[in-house]
Order: structure tokens, then sequence, then C-alpha cells
């Protein structure tokens, strides 16, 4: 049965009517650095997140990316640039995109967060999406600043695969990030917004002062994964990303 949603204008999310949700298959994820992120489902549809330009860093701007979807979890050159991304995309902005949204089979949640344990004072507020493609369902946080509440909690949802920043500074202190993923329990960590080469200016850490102590890490090697509703890890697993 058809599902029909409110249009929302002004800059905010664009609701859209639906068929309902997509069949089980894989998903294919590109990570771009940072928290720069692109899904693709088995039919085709695009969710892009946090797109980035190089005030900060030196990670290649993709080009020719387009997005069904478009997530921004905060209004920081380094997770809005929206300009780069084509298609005429649902687009999910910061404050703007707190609430739930669904097109072409990709149901979004936004829950309001914050950038600090300040509630925002410092960085501002923090937009934390939670989305489902083909049966998986993933939660990208952005640059989330302390733990959650109940409420974001359940706002959230259950998650299979966290997309979780590591490097601390800007995001979360590194020695809380444990008790982060024991909130929202999700099955695959994928490590963002850590310090590599790309970064040397960041005062952000590698990824080894996260991974230390994991009893189950995967290094991938490269910069994009697949992952299905079965494929998902039977314990919880921690990936590692590279951009050659």
């Amino acid at each position: 049965m058809k599902r029909f949603l409110l249009l929302l204008l002004g800059g905010g999310c664009h609701w859209v009517v639906s068929a309902g949700a997509a069949t089980a298959g894989t998903v294919r994820a590109q990570w771009f650095g940072q928290s720069f992120f692109q899904f693709t489902s088995a039919s085709g549809a695009k969710l892009v997140v946090d797109p980035f330009d190089n005030a900060y860093f030196n990670y290649p701007i993709p080009k020719g990316l387009t997005a069904d979807v478009l997530l921004v979890t905060h209004e920081h050159n380094d997770h809005n640039n929206i300009g780069i991304i084509g298609g005429s995309p649902l687009l999910c902005r910061s404050e703007k995109g707190v609430g739930h949204f669904e097109r072409k089979g990709i149901t979004v949640t936004g829950t309001a967060a914050f950038h600090d344990e300040s509630r925002g004072a410092e960085r501002g507020k923090n937009t934390v999406y939670s989305f489902e493609m083909d049966g998986v369902r993933f939660c990208h946080v952005g640059d989330l600043g302390h733990l959650l509440d109940d409420a974001q909690l359940k706002s959230i949802g259950p998650v299979d695969v966290l997309l979780l920043p590591v490097g601390g500074f800007f995001t979360i202190d590194t020695a809380k990030l444990d008790k982060l993923v024991s909130q929202i329990n999700p099955r695959l960590v994928v490590a963002m917004h850590f310090k590599t080469r790309y970064t040397p200016k960041l005062p952000i850490a590698a990824v080894e002062e996260y991974l230390n102590g994991k009893p189950a890490v995967k290094r991938l090697g490269t910069d994009t994964f697949s992952i299905s509703k079965a494929g998902l890890p039977a314990k919880q697993e921690v990936w590692v990303l590279e951009i050659k």
C-alpha cells in the first residue's frame, strides 16, 4: 500500500509518495573521507551524507555524484557542500532534517543532537540520521559530541551499521566511544572522521587509538564495502576503510 507523505518547503526535507519498503538486497557504500559517504541500494537508489569542501583537508572531492536522498548533519563546511551532488535529491539539512522521511524505498529518521557536551553552546547542533536501505538499518551520527539520552536512542531505533567518528577533539571524546557504541549496540561499526595522510593539520586521533583492544577488527584496504541483512556479522565487528 502506498504511503503519502507531506511536502515541506523552505529548504527542509521534501517528503514524497512512496510505494513502500524496498526488497531485501545488498547495499554498496563508498567512503570519501571524514564523514562523507554514498550508499547505493540494490535497486540503484542513492543516499549521500555530509559532502565536504577542501577547506580543512586534502581528500579528493569526487565528481559526478548524484543522490536521491542527501543528508547534512550540521552546517560546517566539511559536511555541507551540497553543490557537488547532482540529481534532485530529497534534502534533509541539519535542524530541518529532524523527523521521518522516505524516498525510493529509503526511510530516514533525523534525531536532534549536539556537536558538543554543552547542548550546542560550543559548536552548535548536530542531526543524527538513521536510515534503512534494503532491510539494513544504518546510523550516521555526524559530529556527535555527547552520549545519547533515552529519547534520542528511541528516536534512532535499532541499528545494524553504525558510522562512528573515532578521532575525537571535534567529536565525542575517544574515551566515551565504547559507551556510545554500547548505547546504540550495532552489529557493525564503520570508523570515520579520523586522522589520515589527507588530514595532516587536523588535531584528531588516528584510528588506532580507537581500535586498541578491540577483538574483531577488519581493515578492508579499500574505500568501499557491501552489506546485506543476511551478511551482517554474527558478533559485533569494527571495519576500517582506506582512501588510497
